[in-house]
């Protein structure tokens, strides 16, 4: 395992790919298993949530052996300024998807067993790939190219660009349009994410954003009947999320520089008490 987490550091880009790549297999894998074995639908709910299940632990698992559960923020809940500056955000963010997806604050959410399993999917979806991008990834490339204001910006922008990518998969069920600004989208909540992670020290904020954000607006359009997100609806999601990202790259600028040195020695350094 020292020799893979060797690789991490020395190669960080090259490691963020097959990571990305190793997510492809674990969920694959999983997912044709759970068809196999227990002859779930291929198109279901069940198959994707086992298959998040078994990569979030096979995230942990390598963030564990490589001793990188506390250096990239899992076992560190954040300071009480990083959560209520979350809360802003969560707030601010909720509500412009319902107002960009569904035109109104005012929504009817009906809670019943048969979408149990789509927003448990939906909430765990943000949980295995916080962990994944702004864990592994992120980590993996700001330890070596955090010591310049360059590196720091292209450790997330690259983590960001990686996380935008991963959603061309809509295309199997989506419009090329819409996908097309689903994947800007993903792409610029992804600099806020890493911002939050690297200015705070911990990865929960950004796993909070993410899923409660993915939560509502899954929770509200379930319970419309024949509800479809449109290419208008994403595009006002987008331009009115521009404070955000913005916001995002100001903390980058104030994240100090890391002192690069060996796998073993770079670790977090959580700056927002001095932010």
């Amino acid at each position: 395992m020292n020799r893979f987490r060797q690789f991490a550091f020395n190669h960080p880009l090259a490691f963020s790919i097959v990571a990305l790549l190793l997510l492809l297999v674990l969920m694959g894998g999983s997912v044709m298993l759970a068809v196999g074995l227990f002859g779930f639908d291929l198109t279901g709910v069940g198959p994707q949530l086992i298959g998040q299940l078994i990569a979030t632990i096979g995230f942990l698992f390598i963030l564990d052996r490589f001793n990188w559960l506390t250096s990239a923020g899992i076992t560190r809940l954040g300071s009480r300024r990083l959560w209520l500056i979350t809360l802003l955000i969560l707030i601010y963010n909720g509500v412009v998807a319902l107002y960009a997806f569904f035109g109104t604050l005012k929504v009817d959410i009906a809670l019943t067993n048969d979408i149990f399993p789509d927003l448990v999917h939906t909430t765990m979806a943000g949980v295995m790939e916080e962990i994944l991008f702004r864990g592994i990834i992120l980590y993996a490339l700001v330890s070596r190219w955090g010591g310049s204001r360059r590196g720091i910006f292209s450790a997330v922008f690259v983590s960001a660009f990686l996380f935008g990518s991963l959603h061309f998969f809509n295309l199997a069920t989506g419009e090329f349009s819409i996908t097309a600004v689903q994947v800007s989208e993903a792409l610029l909540s992804a600099i806020l994410y890493g911002a939050l992670v690297l200015i705070g020290g911990s990865i929960w904020p950004a796993i909070a954003l993410h899923s409660l954000i993915n939560l509502l607006v899954n929770m509200v359009a379930l319970s419309m009947p024949n509800f479809a997100i449109s290419l208008n609806d994403y595009i006002t999601f987008t331009l009115l999320e521009m404070p955000l990202v913005i916001y995002g790259l100001y903390l980058l600028s104030k994240v100090e520089l890391w002192p690069v040195s060996t796998p073993d020695k770079v670790t977090f350094r959580p700056l927002l008490a001095k932010y």
